[in-house]
C-alpha cells in the first residue's frame, strides 16, 4: 500500500465528510475524490497563508517590509478616535496575531452575521478597538480581521484588491482554474477566509513553496520570504505553522482543511473536506512523507 493509500485509508476510516485527497510529487499528481462536490472547496483559514504570499511578492520587490507598520500605508484610513498605539503596529504584528487588540476584534467571517450586529466595515471596526496589550508582545489573538487589515495594506500598495493582484502574481503562474475569493460589503478581498480553490491547485501552490518559491521555471517568492513566514520551528509564522524539527509546515482552516508541505522530499499534500482528521493525520501520515 502506498503511503497515499494509507493517507486515504485513514480519511475514509475516520471521517464521513471527506471531500478530496491529493498528493503531488516531483513523479506527479495523484487525486482521490471521496464524494461528488463543486470543482473549488473554501479553504477556510489557508487563506491566511495565500494573504501573506502578497506581501512576500512586494516585499521581494522592496516595495513593503513586515517591520512597517499598519499606519504607515493606511493611515488616511484610520477612523476618528482611534488608539495612538496602533500606530505602533506592523505588518509582522497582525501576521503572528499580535497586534494587541481584545478577541473582540474579531469578526469570524465563516460564523458571525456582521450584518445583524452591525459590523459591515471590517476596517473600522478592527481599527476601532482598543489597544490593550503591547504590539508583538501580549497574547496570540487569533482574528481574521488581522488579515482582512493585511489585504487592505496589500491594496494601498498595489492599487489592486489582494484577490486581483495575486491572480496576476501567483494564481496565473501557478495555472490555477476555476477558484474565488470572497469580498467584504465593501468589496475588497476578505483575505483572512473566503478562498475557494480545487485540492489540485492548491498542491500546485504547495509545490511552489516546497521548491522554495520556483513553480515550472518561474520564481514567485523569494525563499527568504518563505523562511520568514512558515515561522520558527513549532510555530505559528505567517499563516502557516512550523513543524517542531523544522522538516514540514502547515497551512490549515477550519473543519480541517490541510496543506502539508515537505521540502526536504518535495512532495505536498492537500486534505479537503469537513471534519478531517487532522491530527491523525500528523501523527501517521506526515512521518512517511519525510523519508
Amino acid at each position: 500500500m502506498t503511503n497515499f493509500e494509507k493517507l486515504v485509508r485513514l480519511i475514509e476510516e475516520k471521517t464521513t465528510g471527506g471531500y478530496k485527497a491529493v498528493e503531488l510529487t516531483t513523479r506527479g499528481f495523484i487525486e482521490h475524490r471521496f464524494r461528488r462536490g463543486a470543482g473549488a472547496h473554501n479553504l477556510y483559514s489557508t487563506s491566511k497563508s495565500v494573504t501573506s504570499c502578497a506581501v512576500g511578492i512586494l516585499y521581494d520587490e522592496g516595495k513593503i517590509s513586515d517591520t512597517d507598520t499598519v499606519f504607515s500605508y493606511i493611515g488616511d484610513l484610520f477612523p476618528d478616535g482611534y488608539d495612538p498605539k496602533w500606530e505602533k503596529v506592523t505588518l509582522r504584528d497582525v501576521m503572528l496575531h499580535r497586534t494587541g487588540v481584545p478577541q473582540e476584534a474579531n469578526i469570524d467571517i465563516d460564523a458571525m452575521d456582521f450584518w445583524d450586529d452591525g459590523r459591515t466595515d471590517f476596517l473600522k471596526h478592527m481599527l476601532s478597538q482598543p489597544i490593550i496589550y503591547e504590539p508583538g508582545e501580549g497574547p496570540f489573538i487569533y482574528c481574521d480581521t488581522n488579515f482582512y487589515l493585511i489585504g487592505r495594506v496589500v491594496e494601498a500598495v498595489t492599487g489592486m484588491t489582494c484577490g486581483a493582484f495575486l491572480q496576476e502574481r501567483m494564481f496565473d503562474p501557478l495555472k490555477w482554474r476555476g477558484h474565488a475569493w470572497g469580498v467584504c460589503p465593501h468589496n475588497h478581498t476578505l483575505c483572512g477566509t473566503g478562498l475557494f480553490a480545487d485540492a489540485r491547485d492548491l498542491a500546485a501552490y504547495g509545490m511552489m513553496l516546497a521548491r522554495g518559491g520556483v513553480y515550472e521555471g518561474r520564481r514567485i517568492l523569494s525563499e527568504e520570504w518563505i523562511n520568514r513566514a512558515k515561522g520558527k520551528p513549532g510555530q505559528y509564522g505567517y499563516g502557516f505553522t512550523n513543524s517542531e524539527d523544522d522538516r514540514w509546515f502547515f497551512a490549515g482552516g477550519m473543519y480541517g482543511q490541510g496543506l502539508f508541505i515537505f521540502p526536504e522530499t518535495l512532495r505536498c499534500l492537500v486534505v479537503l473536506g469537513m471534519f478531517m482528521p487532522i491530527d491523525d493525520i500528523k501523527a501517521e501520515i506526515v512521518p512517511l512523507y519525510l523519508d
